[in-house]
């Protein structure tokens, strides 16, 4: 039955679940942190420092903080005396304004203290990067395009691949005679331009050469259209690079997931499309999986979702680092602190705005994640 396969799948998993929740824990950990640290560097007082919501299964008083970890480790806040902000504790201290608050301290201390988070979650993300490719890529797709090889292991029905007769296990040589020698993110530059046009593929096949015509389609990428055979290529493990070289590939991975997330974003925006974006359910599943392939893996998709928390607390909205920066940088320019009643009601409409997103995020998870699962249990039942 499906449902006791799918049961069965999650009592297996339940090491890999774990693991998962443990390290999405860590990066939040991570990130509260960086704020933490820049507090005690400007000498300013931290009631509390909390990870995960739930039930408290461990709390120590250490100086002037309170640190606790809940249950769920899906969440977490630093208390900053004389930064009032909804949602972080109890606010004991949230308008002192004595010599250890927030509130007295300068625009740029401000900054630093709000902007840590960001900085020890990418921190975090160039130094897994730089790590995996010391130590050799894994045979993953979160590696693409470094460890990705020309050769074709997938031709999707009705695609042009498949309209021109390409095999799996054919290497592609080079486009319109321009050669790619293996590498993969320059073959998908040269087709991006060429939607709807015929190019002259080179391709290997059982040791002999040969050129094939091939009418490209067209796909969507975030709103862009490119070119694209419907292909999928083969993916290999790579040994481990030289330190200055590894440096130099960690930081090109960490620098595209950047790239991609802040495209991902605009997108939704402008587009007010979601397809691309993955609630708390998918990252939980999809951490839980990197965790059962190896700790390369993990690595790497711990340092993508790092890179995706930085870049959404850029966002300028008050219930994140970013729009409390705004706050205080437009305080800065007028001099004077704004209305706290005034801030209080906008960090509760954000707060609904983002719950809402967060409930329907979550429910495109379930249909992602459980979707073939029900539609083989509708296929049981007969319906």
């Amino acid at each position: 039955m499906p449902v006791i396969t799918s049961l069965l799948f999650l009592w297996k998993n339940i090491f890999f679940i774990l693991v998962g929740l443990i390290g999405i824990g860590s990066l939040i950990a991570l990130h509260e942190f960086g704020h933490f640290l820049f507090c005690k560097l400007f000498k300013i007082r931290t009631p509390s420092f909390s990870i995960g919501f739930g039930p408290r299964i461990f709390t120590k008083q250490i100086g002037d903080t309170e640190f606790a970890l809940s249950a769920i480790p899906l969440g977490g806040y630093v208390e900053i005396a004389g930064a009032a902000e909804v949602g972080q504790g109890e606010q004991k201290e949230a308008y002192r304004v004595d010599e250890g608050s927030f509130a007295t301290k300068p625009y740029w201390q401000k900054f630093l203290v709000m902007m840590g988070g960001i900085l020890f979650n990418l921190l975090f993300a160039y130094f897994a990067m730089i790590l995996v490719s010391m130590v050799g890529l894994p045979q993953s797709p979160l590696a693409y395009p470094q460890n990705a090889t020309p050769t074709i292991s997938a031709i999707a029905e009705n695609s042009a691949a498949q309209k021109a007769k390409l095999q799996i296990g054919d290497t592609i040589l080079a486009i319109n005679n321009t050669p790619i020698a293996g590498n993969v993110a320059q073959l998908v530059e040269l087709l991006a331009p060429l939607a709807h046009q015929e190019v002259n593929l080179t391709i290997e096949r059982n040791n002999r050469t040969i050129e094939i015509p091939v009418l490209l389609d067209e796909k969507q990428m975030l709103g862009t259209s490119t070119g694209a055979l419907g292909v999928g290529f083969t993916f290999k493990a790579t040994p481990g690079l030289p330190f200055i070289a590894a440096i130099k590939q960690g930081i090109t991975m960490a620098n595209a997931r950047l790239f991609e997330i802040f495209q991902v974003i605009k997108h939704m925006f402008t587009k007010r499309d979601t397809r691309n974006m993955a609630g708390p359910l998918m990252i939980i599943s999809l951490t839980m999986q990197g965790a059962s392939q190896g700790i390369t893996v993990l690595l790497i998709l711990l340092a993508i979702i790092s890179i995706n928390l930085a870049a959404l607390n850029l966002l300028p909205l008050p219930i994140l680092d970013g729009g409390q920066l705004l706050f205080y940088t437009i305080e800065a320019i007028i001099g004077k602190p704004l209305p706290h009643r005034i801030r209080e009601y906008i960090h509760i409409a954000t707060w609904i705005l983002m719950l809402a997103l967060f409930l329907y995020l979550s429910a495109q998870d379930l249909l992602r994640i459980f979707g073939p699962y029900l539609t083989k249990l509708y296929q049981w039942i007969g319906w």
